[in-house]
């Protein structure tokens, strides 16, 4: 279960497919080996959704290296929010995703320390060890000594082999839910510079010193039923997982840092031009209907309700009695 995956110098390295690693360890449960698991941690992240207060606090955050520079300029300039709200059904999304993240942190682990697996490695600063680490960014004249350091908080960190145990890889783990519609793209297409979660990869590749990361993905509206037709006409389940390895991008880090650097010194939200616009139709899309701002960066906006018109296509599979 390893692949054939190349750098952006075009260089090729041979990484398992850890994806494919964690559904069978999911799929065969057993004895644990490991000794990471940690009960309590786990509960404490999801009572964290109960006690946590969010507040607008204006600080930055490298899970954000990603999001819309106008957001962040908003948030670090303790703007009110106006816009999408956090409510019940957030926290239960939150919930159910931290839960996931566990197990499948979890599983990983199993497959590192079970011996009958053969996946010579080890997870690092996961789970209840999971560790901050921070961006440092110049954010004045040259020799000013202005600088911010911008925190974030990996899923983990491991240590994986080539199939000959030759070559060490140490290198960033990702655990991300994705839409149906994400998902599928994910599984299909990969993930492109362009995409949110490479932006904050990146970001905890540069501050680990790091030379590759890996994503694992699932479909957080994904059944056991659903199924998807291939070229040739026919089947197979939906993949529980998917993962992809990613390499370090400098240059995209910089464009990262540029973009905290902007928001830091502006004097206020105003400074920072608006990215986004409203599609063909007039309407906000993603991301700026999810945002906690778009009645403020859109002041004219309004809400309103309508019926889809078109059913959501899926493909599903279904037992044939055959009498």
């Amino acid at each position: 279960m390893f692949s054939e995956v190349l750098d952006l110098s075009g260089s090729r390295h041979a990484l398992p497919d850890l994806s494919k690693f964690i559904c069978s360890r999911l799929g065969n449960t057993g004895r644990l080996h490991s000794d990471i698991h940690c009960a309590k941690s786990l509960g404490e992240s999801i009572l964290r959704q109960l006690s946590e207060e969010r507040s607008a606090t204006g600080g930055l955050r490298l899970s954000q290296s990603g999001a819309c520079i106008k957001q962040l300029a908003y948030q670090y300039h303790h703007e009110v929010p106006n816009g999408m709200q956090i409510g019940a059904a957030s926290k239960i999304a939150f919930t159910i995703g931290d839960i996931t993240e566990a197990i499948l942190v979890s599983a990983l682990a199993e497959c590192f320390d079970n011996p009958s697996i053969q996946l010579s490695g080890a997870l690092t600063f996961a789970g209840k060890d999971q560790e901050t680490v921070y961006m440092e960014v110049d954010c004045g004249q040259a020799g000013s000594g202005r600088v911010a350091r911008i925190p974030g908080h990996p899923d983990g960190t491991m240590m994986v082999f080539s199939p000959d145990n030759a070559t060490m890889y140490e290198c960033i783990l990702e655990v991300k839910s994705m839409s149906d519609y994400g998902y599928r793209k994910f599984v299909n297409s990969g993930l492109s510079s362009d995409d949110s979660y490479y932006s904050q990869v990146q970001s905890y590749m540069h501050c680990k010193g790091l030379k590759w990361a890996y994503l694992v993905a699932y479909n957080k509206s994904a059944g056991a039923r659903d199924a998807e037709i291939l070229d040739d006409g026919t089947w197979q389940p939906v993949p529980a997982l998917k993962g992809q390895w990613i390499p370090y991008d400098h240059e995209h880090v910089l464009q990262t840092k540029d973009k905290f650097r902007s928001v830091i010194n502006s004097r206020s939200p105003e400074d920072i031009q608006r990215p986004h616009s409203s599609n063909r139709k007039g309407q906000l899309a993603f991301p700026c209907d999810y945002c906690s701002y778009y009645k403020t960066c859109f002041p004219l906006c309004s809400e309103e309700v309508s019926e889809s018109k078109w059913l959501t296509k899926s493909t599903k599979i279904k037992v044939i009695a055959g009498e």
